[in-house]
């Protein structure tokens, strides 16, 4: 015997249906305030003598029929004259517009949130004098991320540009092993900094925060790393437990988005790089949201294609769906990567990769064509206006970039790239799609 209860994703779809039927009656558009536990309030931008006591009553009655989510008979309605300070709630930057998946309903939306609020920044910092960032993220580990990350890094450099590389996986900090032995890590890491500024000494850590990869010494040009964690660190699991707190600096709150974002900023400034690459942890953590919606100019999301791998991006996508504004500042910035593409069978594989990831996109991030255009001259020229791509379209975010599968490059080492013992033509073989798209996003954010 099922339960009838009202569980966390009924919620929101039934507050719409609720506010919907009294919303001509209102003074203002509603405000629905959810707690860190998902409970709801209906907040008015009018005083509480402007609104009579049916339509608060009508209010307060549906809003009771959310069982667990409601806060009680005669509490789920406040007015502007209940806040002490009602335009930091009513025009506070963190308000988003919901809309109603497969619905035409929509809701105005304050999240009180323990994590999770990154995933809804509105606008990326693009950094200083258009530098390319590029973010490096999947929803899981083992697809070699870290990899091409290394060799889009020896590529740059050996082309003669200056390549600064963050290892924001603080939890799992993977890419300084790769690229810098122990004993050449610098004196602080990104966790030190966390820690020292919150405390004012952010600035005398930032000087030492970045060391040069051996692999440079093969390459035209440096590259230069601010590692997760500082040379000897024996407290790094006491700093990282403190490190993702909001804190105070100048009297004001500082969140932890705000930090990494001023962090990135300060570090481009005192190195100056050509192109900034950025590891992302895996997986849905805040760091991951402000790598790819804070700071990315570009994020490539890499993806097998495995059940494991769309399932978890169609939750974050689901996620922007419902959220239009956040949705139209991200989806352009994003490039899926095909990782390990297998030897065998590959046109098969290839088309099946890159229909699942159509598919994704067409059925959350892409914008619907109207139904009554089937001209496809009409519709080219409506993609001008609307985010919406052909299956076929190489420029499209779904379009795959292709990393090829080579056992060589299991359990890699780059400083054999510059002593030679990898040959153009393998790294070519398998990483030159890859390559040479990062390099034309790189070009166009310059351009």
């Amino acid at each position: 015997m099922s339960l009838n209860i009202i569980v966390f994703k009924d919620v929101l779809p039934k507050v719409a249906d609720i506010l919907s039927s009294q919303v001509m009656s209102l003074n203002s558009e509603p405000l629905v305030i959810r707690d860190i536990h998902g409970r709801i309030k209906i907040a008015l931008d009018s005083p509480r003598s402007e609104i009579t006591d049916e339509i608060i009553s009508n209010l307060d009655r549906g809003l009771s029929a959310l069982g667990v989510y409601s806060n009680g008979e005669g509490k789920n309605v406040i007015f502007r004259d209940d806040f002490f300070d009602p335009v930091s709630v009513f025009d506070s930057p963190e308000i988003l517009q919901w809309v109603q998946p497969n619905g035409d309903k929509t809701l105005r939306i304050l999240n009180r949130q323990v994590t999770g609020q990154e995933w809804d920044l509105r606008t990326a910092n693009l950094g200083l004098k258009n530098t390319p960032r590029l973010v490096f993220f999947g929803i899981k580990g083992g697809v070699g991320r870290s990899t091409a990350l290394a060799i889009l890094a020896y590529k740059l450099a050996n082309s003669g540009k200056k390549v600064l590389l963050i290892d924001l996986d603080l939890e799992s900090p993977g890419l300084s092993g790769l690229l810098l032995p122990p004993e050449r890590l610098a004196d602080f890491g990104i966790v030190d900094w966390l820690i020292e500024d919150a405390l004012g000494q952010g600035e005398e850590v930032l000087r030492r925060m970045t060391s040069v990869s051996p692999l440079s010494e093969y390459t035209q040009s440096e590259i230069r790393i601010a590692a997760a964690m500082g040379i000897d660190d024996a407290c790094y699991l006491d700093k990282l437990s403190r490190a993702y707190g909001d804190v105070a600096i100048n009297g004001k709150v500082e969140t932890f988005t705000q930090r990494i974002r001023r962090l990135i900023d300060a570090l481009e400034a005192r190195e100056q790089p050509d192109v900034v690459l950025i590891d992302s942890r895996a997986g849905l953590h805040d760091l991951a949201a402000v790598s790819i919606v804070g700071l990315a100019t570009t994020a490539f999301l890499f993806a097998t294609d495995t059940e494991q791998s769309w399932q978890g991006y169609r939750l974050l996508f689901s996620h922007w769906q419902s959220f239009p504004e956040i949705a139209a500042s991200v989806r352009e910035r994003l490039a899926v990567v095909q990782a390990l593409f297998p030897e065998n069978d590959q046109a098969k594989r290839a088309r099946n990769f890159l229909e699942s990831s159509y598919n994704l996109f067409s059925e959350t991030l892409y914008e619907v064509i109207p139904p009554f255009v089937s001209d496809q001259s009409e519709i080219l020229s409506l993609q001008d206006d609307i985010f919406n791509f052909d299956i076929e379209v190489e420029s499209a975010p779904h379009y795959p970039l292709r990393i090829n599968w080579n056992n060589r490059f299991q359990e890699f080492d780059p400083k054999l790239l510059g002593q030679g013992l990898f040959s153009e033509a393998e790294v070519e073989a398998s990483f030159g799609d890859f390559l040479d798209k990062a390099k034309r996003f790189i070009e166009e954010c310059i351009s």
